[in-house]
């Protein structure tokens, strides 16, 4: 009986586990992957930025250019802004041929406390209507973190995931680890 308990929690914690795997470290940015609690691939991506924490998180929250600097981003556009800490905005990704061309609505909401601003942006697929031609994300979640060090050095990182429907996994694999790696690049490149 004890084997048989060993066994399943085993089995349990090599299937479920939700620890973070270093999949790339380069040009001092970190990015790792896990299955999330829904089975999906998620990244994390860390890296240290020389400035303050308000000038990043104005960068960020400028989402109608963020196609410049995000990875695989043709469009974005904040749709619609309720107040400061919140907002609903729209991406539309560049896929390669023969895939399809994505688009997703997130609603974004932004927590800000003294040495510490968490944005949040989650998937909102109805907001708007779907252009044809399209494939809309319905489900992605995607976190930033912004933690002040000091008056001019910043920890930054951003946790997300999508599920993306037909595209092969090799493709999904190359965006959690190539995406972040890229975004937060540009990123670093804007101070």
């Amino acid at each position: 009986m004890n084997v048989l308990i060993l066994l399943i929690s085993l089995y349990c914690s090599y299937f479920f586990s939700t620890e973070w795997e270093l999949k790339k470290d380069e040009n001092n940015i970190k990015v790792y992957l896990r299955k999330n609690d829904k089975n999906v691939s998620e990244y994390l991506a860390e890296t240290i930025i020389e400035s303050d924490i308000n000038s990043i998180l104005d960068f960020i929250l400028d989402f109608d250019n963020s196609y410049k600097w995000m990875y695989k981003l043709e469009s974005s556009e904040i749709l619609e802004k309720n107040n400061d800490s919140l907002y609903h905005v729209y991406f539309k990704m560049e896929m390669s041929w023969p895939l399809k061309k994505r688009d997703l609505v997130s609603d974004v909401k932004i927590l800000n406390s003294n040495n510490n601003i968490i944005i949040t942006l989650n998937a909102s697929p109805n907001y708007i209507p779907l252009e044809k031609d399209l494939i809309r994300i319905h489900d992605s979640k995607s976190t930033w973190n912004l933690f002040k060090i000091n008056s001019n050095t910043t920890k930054v990182s951003l946790q997300s995931y999508a599920v993306i429907e037909k595209i092969p996994s090799f493709v999904v694999e190359m965006f959690i680890v190539d995406g972040p790696l890229y975004s937060l690049s540009n990123l670093r490149k804007n101070f």
